[in-house]
């Protein structure tokens, strides 16, 4: 049985991925930040409150596991400071204590399809291809990647989700709330298109990446595989809720000032919706290839996009999020 312990588990993808190895019988420990809401981990999950800041609760936390999966991150924020802090400092700091415990033998490091940047057109980006990042989160988890690809004493991988939802995410919650009141807002005049994969889906590839030196020391992308425009995932939406809504497109010029106005309103809590959220926007492709993790891993995309957006919004209906 090997022993997995997970930074950030309390999260929407880290929740998933406990429940998804205790099915496969791995021995799971749950590293979540003291004071963080617990609510989407399974029930009698083993669970370590940290401080990220205190190098021995980490280390005590560490010992005697193979796998490492760092899935912790900040992934809005006004500075780059706190970027820097949560995802490269942090990364730091674990691969150092990493490199410290002799059990170990892997570092799965969860990044982001932002770490790469934007694609050309209807041409996915490959792991080949030079990481472009335009925001200051993609920028923050590609250093943190180049951490770990110098640092990391013993084997690695790097997996770059790219957007991710399901039940329990919060990004494409306003989605959902917006086509339920029959509003299906686009950006722009022309079609954006985009790469998802359904947080089920993307725990199974990060399972397949455990232990398996074919995985190792290699970079993947992970998504469904196929290629969505925003118009498409909108229908797809609105058949999955069970209603109609009303396709309005707003110009590409006033996303950012939309962006500031979400900032200004939204006080101390930084939004979903902000000025570097907007950047990311605005490209037209967002689109990622599945080929090398299909001939390395033997993954095999699944596209159930409706069923899978059906699921979803009845899990947001059920907890009250919708």
């Amino acid at each position: 049985m090997k022993r997995v312990v997970i930074t950030g588990a309390n999260g929407f993808v880290g929740s998933f991925l406990t429940r998804k190895l205790n099915e496969q019988n791995y021995s799971v420990t749950c590293i979540v930040r003291k004071g963080s809401n617990t609510d989407l981990l399974p029930k009698n999950s083993n669970i370590i409150f940290i401080d990220y800041n205190n190098e021995k609760e980490i280390k005590k936390a560490f010992q005697n596991h193979e796998i490492l999966i760092h899935l912790a991150a900040k992934t809005k924020a006004k500075k780059w400071d706190e970027f820097n802090k949560a995802n490269i400092l942090l990364t730091d700091k674990l691969i150092e204590i990493f490199n410290s415990e002799e059990s170990f033998r892997q570092f799965i490091f969860i990044s982001s399809q932002a770490a790469a940047g934007p694609s050309k057109g209807k041409n996915p980006k490959t792991e080949t291809d030079f990481p472009k990042p335009i925001s200051m989160y993609g920028k923050s988890k590609l250093e943190a990647e180049n951490l770990v690809q110098n640092k990391t004493k013993a084997k690695w991988t790097i997996i770059r989700p790219s957007s991710v939802y399901g039940p329990g995410d919060k990004d494409f919650l306003q989605y959902f709330r917006l086509t339920k009141k029959h509003l299906s807002p686009l950006v722009g005049f022309k079609k954006k298109y985009l790469s998802l994969i359904y947080v089920d889906e993307l725990t199974e590839f990060i399972a397949k990446t455990i232990g398996n030196e074919k995985a190792f020391n290699e970079i993947f992308f992970a998504s469904d595989g196929q290629i969505y425009c925003w118009e498409d995932f909108a229908t797809d939406l609105s058949r999955a809720i069970g209603t109609f809504a009303i396709t309005f497109r707003i110009p590409e010029f006033l996303i950012k000032p939309f962006a500031l106005f979400s900032e200004i309103i939204s006080g101390k809590n930084y939004p979903t919706f902000n000025r570097e959220k907007a950047k990311e926007m605005l490209q037209d492709s967002w689109l990622v290839s599945t080929r090398k993790a299909e001939k390395i891993l033997d993954f095999e995309p699944k596209a159930n996009l409706q069923e899978n957006l059906r699921n979803t919004y009845l899990w947001y209906k059920e907890h009250g999020w919708i």
